[in-house]
């Protein structure tokens, strides 16, 4: 796709590209079950579009902000960026500690909103859940955390960074107010690629793109969600582009080869729990998530660290780790602190095998 571009860039900018991105979103909207094509456009990622929601919701002094202190670290940032923001909205961690069950994480969460969401006239709420976090590698129950949103007045914006291709996403029935995913992490995608999924009900809230494009409406003017998103200025087109038909490759033809969706997870599922088994046998250590509660296609094996020999340990001993797994081993296995250990989070991907951990 790329050669195609620049062997007639004009051509393709002026004349193609808009039916290749129609074809692009129209795929996604398919895969995910969206309403319609418009709910669906393309961002460069899942950091990007929450951002752009952030910005569009316009938050003002007295509306809230919740947040988890397993959120990733950038919208982690993100959030505390808006409370710092004039004027300040309030900003709510929400504390989760694994290893724990899906029922005491739901639990929490209603219990929070319960003791700690105090409402006065006109006060918003926004809720930042993750489907997957990224550290720990954790499926969380989001589909019914987002259903607690709806039974609360609460905006939902799903940080689904690692959702799309690793487990089924299903618009109309979870319903989110807003969702990110990355193409490129699992769907197979050229980087760097994503979706910003809004519903046609939430549209009129989203005003700009960052940066302002060319399909941007003044007030009282209604906004073209979809329209906006045609041209954001010259960019790299060919990683949205790597989704469907080309020469070269097509990210959804290529997992239909594979055999669909049913067996690419079921494949990575298995070899997840074999083979963080596997690594936590080599280590002498354990899982995470021992009873198969939180894993969708990433395994969270325990390092055999003890208390005392942490709290001796340089801070960044992750990135010390991760440093001599990629240029050592060529290889990379996440590592992170999370409830006083350190964990490794390894991701079973269809070119790996037991053997690899």
């Amino acid at each position: 796709m790329a050669l195609k571009i620049e062997s007639k860039p004009d051509y393709f900018f002026r004349i193609e590209l808009f039916g290749y991105m129609k074809a692009v979103r129209e795929s996604l909207a398919t895969f995910i079950n969206a309403s319609h094509i418009d709910e669906v456009v393309m961002v460069p990622n899942a950091t990007h579009g929450i951002n752009v929601i952030l910005h569009n919701l316009q938050l003002k002094e007295g509306d809230i902000l919740i947040g988890f202190n397993t959120t990733y670290v950038a919208i982690s940032s993100t959030l505390r960026r808006y409370a710092d923001a004039t004027p300040t909205p309030q900003l709510q961690i929400i504390t989760l500690a694994f290893p724990t069950t899906p029922e005491a994480i739901i639990s929490t969460f209603r219990k929070h909103i319960e003791q700690n969401v105090k409402r006065t006239a006109g006060t918003r709420v926004v809720a930042l859940i993750d489907a997957i976090i990224s550290n720990p590698g954790v499926l969380l129950p989001w589909e019914e955390l987002v259903q607690i949103c709806k039974e609360n007045r609460i905006v939902s914006v799903v940080d689904a960074a690692h959702a799309i291709g690793q487990i089924p996403l299903d618009m109309q029935r979870t319903d989110p107010d807003y969702l990110v995913s990355n193409c490129h992490k699992w769907l197979y995608t050229k980087r760097s690629s994503s979706i910003l999924y809004t519903p046609k009900r939430n549209h009129q809230s989203m005003r700009w793109t960052f940066p302002i494009s060319e399909g941007y409406t003044s007030p009282p003017n209604e906004v073209k969600f979809a329209e906006q998103y045609e041209w954001l200025g010259t960019i790299d087109y060919a990683p949205y582009l790597s989704v469907i038909p080309d020469e070269n490759s097509e990210a959804l033809q290529f997992r239909k080869e594979l055999g669909g969706e049913d067996r690419i997870r079921s494949y990575c599922h298995g070899l997840a729990r074999e083979g963080g088994s596997k690594m936590a046998e080599i280590l002498g250590t354990e899982l995470m998530d021992k009873d198969d509660k939180f894993t969708a296609n990433m395994v969270d094996v325990l390092l055999p660290l003890s208390e005392e020999e942490i709290k001796i340990l340089p801070s960044n001993v992750p990135g010390i780790i991760h440093t001599r797994l990629l240029e050592n081993w060529h290889c990379m296995s996440a590592v992170y602190k999370h409830n006083g250990k350190i964990w490794t989070r390894a991701s079973a991907q269809i070119w790996i095998e037991v053997s690899d951990f």
